[in-house]
């Protein structure tokens, strides 16, 4: 009697073992990298749009609703002052911010093209052609993206005046990021335009 329990906690333990061999050998998904090999040193982002696109299509509109939504209006020789009004319109407004705080990532991606293929500069004599933004970029890459970092910065004060649902510091927050824009568009955009004018 006492040979035959050993005999099944034997067994018992075997076909835990096979169990814990078969969990093991399960193959993991398709696509799923093996625990043992290392990530890439850069993940694998594919870019879409150009940086002229995404200033374009993402950063622009969103930045506009952010400074259109404090502000005032002159109509009859009447002053009125606009904000958000209500909890709908300031969510807005941040929902706003939050792209434009997160854009400046997408310009940073360093094999974003500048323009789509063959596209001109869209100012001739003033703005410089895509090639020549490229070249910019390619050699003070480290200038670019401290500009980009301080969009994001930029963007902080802006954020925590809607948060606090403050329009006169949501304003005061509007003047520094299109100053900070600004500053960015006269070194890679169009500096021969602001040399000629100094």
């Amino acid at each position: 009697m006492r040979y035959f329990r050993h005999r099944h906690a034997a067994a018992a333990v075997v076909l835990v073992a096979a169990s814990l061999l078969a969990g093991c050998g399960t193959p993991a998904p398709e696509g799923t990298p093996a625990p043992e090999q290392p990530l890439p040193a850069d993940p694998p982002y594919r870019p879409v749009a150009s940086i002229r696109e995404v200033m374009n299509s993402v950063i622009d509109p969103s930045v506009d609703v952010v400074w259109n939504s404090v502000g005032s209006d002159i109509e009859h020789g009447r002053i009125t002052d606009r904000a958000p009004a209500t909890d709908e319109n300031w969510a807005e407004v941040r929902r706003h911010a939050l792209i434009v705080s997160e854009a400046p990532n997408l310009l940073m991606m360093h094999n974003r093209p500048v323009a789509p293929p063959g596209a001109p500069s869209l100012a001739p004599g003033v703005e410089l052609t895509p090639e020549e933004i490229r070249s910019l970029i390619d050699k003070n890459p480290a200038g670019w993206y401290l500009f980009a970092q301080q969009l994001q910065e930029a963007m902080k004060p802006a954020l925590a005046a809607i948060d606090a649902k403050d329009s006169e510091a949501l304003f005061a927050a509007g003047e520094k990021i299109d100053t900070t824009c600004e500053n960015c568009h006269q070194v890679f955009w169009y500096p021969k335009a602001v040399a000629s004018a100094r």
